[in-house]
């Protein structure tokens, strides 16, 4: 491999995004995008609704950037 081939499972970028769940609610998903296109999703919370869950994503932001 050279220097500038990535290997398939290096992990490249996260995404944190508010989902609908199958029961009305919301939820945070983060999403872990590896070089190949693969995804690893872990649930990061449920919320009643879309407030809520937007209220908690800046929060996680805050964290996050500080």
């Amino acid at each position: 491999m050279s220097t500038f081939e990535i290997a398939p499972d290096t992990a490249q970028r996260v995404a944190i995004v508010i989902e609908k769940n199958k029961a009305g609610t919301w939820s945070l998903g983060s999403y872990l995008v590896m070089a190949d296109g693969r995804r690893h999703r872990h649930g990061l919370g449920t919320f009643k609704d879309y407030a809520d869950a937007a209220a908690s994503l800046e929060k996680a932001w805050e964290r996050l950037s500080s």
